[in-house]
């Protein structure tokens, strides 16, 4: 099997006029699925993720997105041999392997694997709006039909339909849970992601949440899924699509929100970084230096529309702190003007200069369908004693009588069980996503689908298959 072969560690030389480029290719087994990993030891750059990988018959192509890296090819025999194209150039190149197994290959126990006891299918979206298509996949039981039907809603980031971070898939495990237990689930690599077509970078919240509404439109023309009851699960960002899709359609009957923001992103960034510089165990000096520089960024972000205007002044407001800066000062200093530098095109993107100031709130208050609000208790990037109750305010002004918010010890971010909720420990937790989690989203949904139950042969279906599932 072509796969098996292509797992360990590859050799290849990219021979440039001015000098050799030396490249290692880390593939490695990640459920059903091959990962991987380039390093670039001639940049000083390692672990650089393939996000892409594709073969056919002999024929491989994987990709590395984030610095224009694709590769199209053969294997034989432990050889590779094909073509780089990166930024727009090709040059001829032969892999050879030196390692059977790499040492970035990961543990993931709940990545599911083949074969599964429910259907999956590969479908596309159309946006004709946008002129875009969604390319997700729609998983749903066998045998029976399900009592509901979600749509899963990604965090921020521009995510393929398995929300992979770190090898982690969290959506992949959420939906093989589900599909297990009679929901159906419909996921998709977002907009410009992947293998959908359209603009990541400067799609907006309405954007989003048009592309959720129609997932949710998808599932109701779908004979499977036309009579479930539907849904959308948000995490993170995905909680803020959410949030807004449900108020633009009437079709969307329940929403759970995982980890969302319940304040606006000014507020969750400037706590988010608090929480991050103190448990890097900074001096009170570099503490104070960053998060005056990010607050500093967000006011100019704010108040200037113009994108080169925000650089501009950016640079100028670190020009005058520099200036009497020493030491350790000095390198914070230079350190944070790098890293919001590198990260200014996310930074005044259309989502981004909107996520500072959108409260949820604001649309929480005309909400009346039944929530199920998440968070962890170890969450650093949206802390829940943050945003908790600003959710909780918010639907009791809406009068919703139908919500359930619950907080969780140890749960970080990704709702992995975790000793401290860093960032740091993401890829270090085998746990993908908490599987009490799990039950707690199924009962949920189930709960609430049952209720929507208006014929006397639904009500006898689903206690047949609940009892069944007892007995068994």
């Amino acid at each position: 099997m072509i796969e098996n072969s292509l797992i360990g560690v590859w050799n290849g030389t990219i021979f440039l006029p001015t000098m050799p480029i030396l490249l290692l290719a880390h593939f490695f087994l990640n459920g059903d699925d091959m990962a991987g990993y380039l390093d670039v030891p001639t940049q000083q750059a390692y672990k650089i993720r393939i996000d892409i990988f594709e073969n056919k018959t002999n024929k491989i192509v994987f990709n590395a997105t984030s610095i224009e890296f694709s590769f199209y090819g053969t294997e034989n025999n432990s050889i590779l041999n094909g073509k780089v194209t990166s930024f727009s150039k090709k040059f001829p190149i032969q892999f050879v392997k030196v390692q059977n197994e790499s040492n970035y290959a990961v543990r993931r126990p709940q990545t599911p694997k083949k074969p599964y006891n429910y259907f999956e299918e590969e479908v596309q979206i159309e946006n004709k709006k946008a002129n875009l298509k969604l390319s997700g996949t729609f998983t749903y039981p066998k045998n029976r039909r399900p009592v509901a039907a979600v749509v899963l809603c990604h965090g921020s980031g521009g995510h393929d339909r398995d929300q992979t971070v770190f090898d982690h898939k969290p959506f992949k495990v959420i939906a093989d849970y589900l599909s297990r237990n009679n929901i159906a689930v419909l996921r998709y690599d977002e907009r410009g992601i992947r293998k959908s077509t359209g603009d990541f970078l400067n799609a907006t919240d309405i954007n989003f949440a048009e592309d959720a509404i129609l997932g949710v439109e998808y599932l109701k023309r779908r004979k499977e899924t036309s009579e479930a009851n539907l849904g959308l699960i948000g995490h993170s960002k995905g909680g803020l699509t959410s949030i807004i899709a449900s108020n633009r359609s009437n079709l969307i009957q329940f929403i759970v929100l995982l980890g969302s923001p319940g304040v606006p992103g000014e507020n969750i960034l400037y706590e988010q970084s608090k929480l991050i510089l103190k448990s890097q165990n900074v001096s009170s000096s570099t503490f104070e230096i960053n998060l005056q520089a990010s607050n500093i960024t967000y006011q100019i972000i704010k108040n200037e529309k113009n994108n080169s205007l925000v650089r501009l002044k950016i640079e100028d407001y670190f020009r005058t702190q520099l200036i009497n800066a020493t030491g350790q000062n000095k390198t914070d200093l230079e350190n944070a003007l790098t890293s919001i530098l590198t990260r200014l095109k996310e930074l005044t993107s259309p989502w981004f200069r909107n996520f500072l100031v959108f409260n949820p709130a604001s649309v929480l208050v005309h909400t009346h369908i039944p929530v199920l609000g998440i968070w962890g208790n170890n969450d650093n990037q949206v802390p829940a004693y943050q945003n908790f109750e600003p959710i909780k305010n918010a639907l009791q002004i809406a009068k919703n009588r139908n919500y359930k918010l619950l907080t969780f010890d140890k749960l970080n971010h990704l709702f992995q069980n975790s000793r401290t909720g860093s960032v740091d420990e993401y890829e270090k937790i085998e746990e993908t996503f908490s599987n009490e989690i799990l039950q707690v989203l199924k009962d949920w949904i189930i709960k609430k689908s049952i209720g929507k139950i208006d014929s006397f042969y639904d009500f006898f279906r689903f206690i047949f298959y609940y009892l069944f599932k007892i007995l068994i």
